[in-house]
């Protein structure tokens, strides 16, 4: 019997050793993949906060900010602290309804939209002219539109400036 209980106990200790060899790996394996988790967390946010167009992360069902980076609160002319938690329609921030419109169609067609030419409407008054890029995303089942936007209020500007210059030189048909 002694034999028996001998044996009985190297294949539970043969068995544990095992389970804890497994388990130290699975640990290890899990390290692995929470240390390349921050790295791709800290390279999309070094990505987001130095972008030099503005950026922001809204919720698709609300229109609520949930991130933005300096340059969108730059030029849009507000703190985190105003925007974060706020929805576009709160800010003011959609000028034409009529762009609001066509950008959402084409979400629902398509999942994105790039280089579309909007009005964003700014805390002080005015209008900043924007060239969008944006896209849906999904974060831990909620769907989210990242967006970024340049601003070309000052290009455009300019091209009305030529435009009236073109015709006053050369009359109407000249533009």
């Amino acid at each position: 019997m002694t034999d028996n209980n001998n044996k009985y106990s190297k294949d539970k200790k043969q068995q544990s050793e095992t389970e804890v060899t497994r388990l130290q790996q699975e640990v290890c394996r899990l390290q692995t993949e929470l240390q390349d988790l921050r790295l791709i967390a800290e390279k999309f946010s070094k990505a987001f906060y130095n972008n030099q167009t503005a950026s922001a992360i809204v919720r698709l069902e609300d229109a609520t900010f949930v991130e933005v980076n300096d340059v969108c609160l730059e030029s849009l002319g507000y703190n985190r602290e105003e925007m974060i938690g706020k929805s576009a329609w709160e800010l003011n921030i959609w000028t034409d309804l009529t762009e609001r419109e066509e950008i959402m169609n084409h979400f629902s067609k398509e999942g994105y939209i790039r280089n579309f030419e909007c009005r964003f409407g700014k805390k002080r008054g005015g209008i900043l002219i924007g060239l969008m890029s944006s896209s849906i995303i999904d974060i831990n089942g909620v769907k989210y539109i990242l967006t970024s936007a340049s601003d070309i209020t000052e290009r455009k500007k300019a091209e009305e400036a030529w435009k009236e210059s073109q015709m006053q030189y050369f009359g109407p048909n000249s533009a």
